[in-house]
């Protein structure tokens, strides 16, 4: 039972364990075959006359001891048919006890008799019963087997040692024990009392006789065990050739097998790729992607069974058992992810939340999805850079169609009027940073945040000057027809002249309305996003052009005035006087 106890945790110890330390565990029952080999070898020398007759001796007192146990358990039968029910329990007490001294000196009778070679491997472990675990651990036998025999020499020298330490201990017990009783022999006592003492010292006499012996037997053991070495040079020598030549090969050969049947499915994978040359669509992109991972999955089980198949046809129990837990091991770390991985899987066949060529937004910006494979990439139009993602991160965004909308509000070089009125030109912009020249100085914008912004593109559709001119009221007779179309043919030769006429896309004189000291008009120019450098200029030239044009027709232009009127003073007091004087 306690060598059963000890199997278990050793079980629970390797399953505990990772493959490697496993694997390399696997190289040490050539050590203890070697060990082995040498015990055999040592123990098949012809021992000296001396150390043979010693042996006899032994044999002789334990067949002796056998010999009186047997007739001690026939006495012991007998008395039980004739016992009352008091004593018959301790009978068969005594029965069993002598039953199990019997079996202990069977079996050392036999190991003296082989030389004190254990004799462990031969036990029937059958009554043992194993426990669900151990059913469940029947492919890791080998493994255990294995260990089991490399730490067989080192595990039961120190289970001897312990075996000496307790039967020292137990010895001196029975020694006290016996002395004690012995004084009892040199006083006159009744008779029944005298065949008590007498039968329990008979019985601590055979105890010590079988301690002694047992403590005899464990010590030639544990010498056997001490003395019996190996030089370190042969020891090693042994062990690797055992390994090379047997466990080392089939690694190699497993290990060349897997490499071989890898390289030819790679080759061809290849030779697929290469006769394949137009670039495939989007749709046909999703099953070439899944046929790939397919064809991966396909060349690991390949070469699992390649290796598998080595170790079988090789009849390698313990490289076979390995393999098989590591093959376990994966299938139930892929089983526990098996739901990401679904995701993932409709992600790569582009019928997921995210789906490449659409428009997502990633860090409050729009991207568009150029790629899906195990890190897909993010791109913008727009901006410098690129953002590559994991599967697990493209799994959390919903993409949809782009349409007809821009992904920035502006490139490189546009010109933009600032919420706050600032005149800005774009030197840069990038996933990160958008940098503007204003009033000659650079200023930098996180991307995400000038995406917030109301700029006003200047650039991109072009933009409107809206310019308000009045002259004065004595020219009433002609403020509705004569003056916007004058005005509107001057202006627009001020364009041509000024190299705008290309840029001016309509313009718009109407009156507007009829101020305090001006007849005001209302000049609206629309220009092309080319000009958009010359925006305050373009403001400039149409005020000057309607001066111009004032000028050469002799148009007054008023200015704000501000009239001051002073109430006149009434009669003289004396006509009022006068007129309320009586007649």
């Amino acid at each position: 039972m306690p060598n059963h106890t000890q199997d278990e945790s050793v079980k629970h110890f390797i399953v505990s364990c990772t493959l490697a330390i496993s694997i390399a565990l696997s190289l040490c029952p050539g050590t203890a075959t070697a060990q082995d080999t040498a015990q055999q070898t040592d123990a098949q020398a012809s021992p000296s006359s001396e150390a043979q007759q010693q042996t006899v001796r032994r044999l002789l007192t334990i067949r002796q001891a056998l010999e009186e146990r047997r007739a001690r358990v026939r006495e012991l039968l007998e008395e039980l048919g004739q016992a009352d029910e008091a004593d018959k329990d301790k009978i068969r007490q005594q029965v069993a006890a002598l039953r199990d001294t019997i079996s202990e000196l069977t079996r050392s009778f036999e190991n003296i008799a082989v030389g004190g070679v254990s004799l462990r491997g031969f036990e029937d472990d059958s009554s043992l019963q194993l426990s669900w675990h151990d059913e469940l651990m029947q492919v890791a036998r080998p493994l255990l087997n294995s260990l089991k025999q490399a730490t067989e020499k080192p595990r039961r020298i120190e289970e001897l040692r312990r075996e000496i330490a307790i039967y020292q201990e137990q010895s001196e017990i029975t020694r006290k024990a016996i002395e004690s009783l012995s004084r009892f022999e040199q006083q006159q006592l009744p008779p029944a009392v005298a065949e008590g003492l007498a039968d329990v010292a008979q019985n601590w006499r055979e105890r010590s006789s079988d301690i002694g012996r047992s403590l005899a037997i464990a010590r030639d053991e544990l010498h056997n065990l001490e003395t019996d070495s190996v030089p370190l040079l042969q020891t090693l020598g042994s062990v690797a050739r055992e390994f090379f030549l047997g466990r080392g090969l089939t690694l190699s050969i497993a290990v060349l097998s897997g490499l071989l049947v890898w390289l030819v499915l790679r080759t061809l994978r290849r030779f697929v790729r290469a006769r394949r040359r137009a670039e495939p669509h989007s749709d046909q992109a999703a099953r070439l992607r899944l046929l790939l991972y397919a064809y991966h999955l396909f060349t690991m089980v390949l070469v699992s069974v390649a290796v598998l198949t080595v170790f079988y046809v090789r009849g390698d129990l313990l490289l076979l058992s390995l393999a098989i837990i590591a093959l376990v091991m994966l299938a139930l770390g892929a089983w526990r992810y098996l739901p990401r991985y679904l995701m993932e899987g409709r992600l790569l066949l582009n019928v997921g939340a995210a789906r490449q060529g659409e428009r997502v937004i990633y860090h409050n910006l729009p991207f568009r999805i150029t790629s899906l494979n195990l890190y897909s990439e993010l791109r913008n139009p727009e901006l410098e850079g690129v953002i590559r993602l994991p599967l697990t991160a493209l799994a959390q965004l919903i993409s949809r169609p782009r349409g007809g909308e821009d992904w920035f509000p502006c490139r490189v070089g546009d010109y933009l009027l600032l919420p706050d009125g600032a005149f800005a030109q774009v030197l840069q912009q990038t996933i990160e940073r958008v940098r503007l020249k204003v009033m000659g100085s650079t200023v930098e914008y996180p991307a995400a945040e000038f995406l917030q912004l109301a700029v006003r593109n200047l650039s991109r559709e072009g933009f409107g000057i809206a310019v308000t001119f009045g002259i004065d009221y004595q020219h009433q007779s002609i403020a509705l027809d004569t003056v916007p179309r004058v005005m509107r043919e001057g202006i627009t030769r001020a364009f041509a002249d000024a190299e705008y006429g290309a840029s001016l896309k309509d313009l718009l004189v109407e009156f507007k309305a009829a101020n305090a000291s001006s007849l005001d008009y209302l000049v609206y120019a629309t220009m092309d996003g080319s000009s958009a450098a010359s925006y305050f200029a373009i403001g400039r030239l149409i005020q000057r052009s309607c001066v111009d044009i004032c000028n050469r027709e002799g148009w007054v232009i008023p200015f704000t005035q501000v009239t001051v009127h002073q109430a006149e003073l009434a009669s003289p007091p004396a006509a009022s006087t006068s007129a309320t004087q009586p007649a």
